[in-house]
């Protein structure tokens, strides 16, 4: 039997108009889709090309000194450069942190803990807050007239230093901002996972006398583990990427850029774009190996996760 290709899936047939319009709304939305993958081609083709040479591809020799140069500052521990990888590994160290108490919060909110709700608006309230907000906040309890420096002082006779001024203590401070302000769309989404476990499961598992923390273990990490793998290979895919809060606190001084930032400054005001590709394309290919084995291993854990 011919099968009729105007009809849509249940058996009823699209109107003659409607049908013309389906097919003229999916070929203007293939323009964009289009532009999307030439721009994506064009400008990775051209970091590539621009890497290997001093400036302008096809016009200046190819060369490596580039990538020379990559390596040097790379066995120079002072250098800006190693202290922004130094920075970025942080971060993603902060972010495990930050994913596994996330998810022990959420499980502590979906066994309805006292004030429970109250707790759900406190870790997710800063995350719906503007960040140029929560930073200055944060700026101004660390601040000299804060009260932070003010308990301190009055308890220690500590006299006032400025924190993110000091190349010491500028990291530090901005990944404490970052411990305390991220925590909201994360325990969100686990939370939302465990909410749709079955009822029946713990059920059961009362019936053969599992306590709360073979529950924690046993039960509702592997249901949630799908949730919590793809959290950790994302986390490691924007590894390079992320640039956190620095501009907003010290606009990379001090010690606090990131990969990410490193390669913007680079650009931006230095404008050395051959210098940043080639560090850009480095660590992009770096990645690739350590993203898959990571994925690997997350699927030796449970063969059924998929991403």
């Amino acid at each position: 039997m011919k099968k009729n290709k105007n009809k849509i899936q249940g058996g009823c047939e699209i109107p003659k108009g409607m049908r013309k319009k389906a097919y003229l709304f999916c070929y203007v939305m293939l323009i964009p889709c289009f532009w999307g993958l030439f721009s994506f081609f064009f400008v990775n083709a051209y970091s590539i090309l621009i890497a290997f040479t001093d400036g302008v591809p096809f016009k200046d020799p190819f060369t490596l000194s580039n990538f020379r140069l990559l390596f040097y500052e790379l066995s120079l521990k002072d250098s800006t450069l190693y202290a922004s990888i130094s920075n970025t590994f942080k971060y993603f160290a902060l972010g495990l942190i930050k994913l596994f108490l996330s998810y022990v919060i959420a499980y502590f909110l979906y066994k309805k803990i006292p004030w429970y709700g109250a707790f759900s608006i406190l870790f997710f309230l800063p995350s719906i807050i503007a960040p140029v907000i929560t930073v200055n906040i944060f700026k101004n309890i660390i601040g000299e007239f804060g009260p932070l420096w003010m308990i301190v002082k009055n308890l220690f006779g500590v006299e006032y230093s400025e924190l993110l001024a000091n190349p010491d203590t500028a990291t530090t401070v901005i990944l404490i901002y970052c411990f305390i302000s991220g925590f909201g769309s994360t325990f969100l989404i686990l939370l939302g996972t465990m909410n749709r476990i079955p009822e029946e499961y713990f059920e059961a598992a009362q019936i053969d006398g599992c306590n709360r923390r073979k529950e924690f273990w046993q039960i509702i990490t592997p249901l949630c583990w799908d949730t919590l793998s793809t959290y950790v290979v994302l986390s490691l895919t924007g590894i390079f990427m992320s640039s956190g809060p620095i501009l907003y606190f010290t606009g990379g001084e001090y010690k606090t850029y990131t990969l990410a930032y490193w390669i913007f400054d680079r650009v931006k005001f230095g404008g050395d774009y051959s210098y940043a590709s080639a560090v850009g394309i480095f660590f992009t290919v770096l990645s690739i190996p350590i993203v898959f084995g990571v994925r690997w291993a997350m699927k030796k854990v449970d063969p059924e996760v998929s991403y």
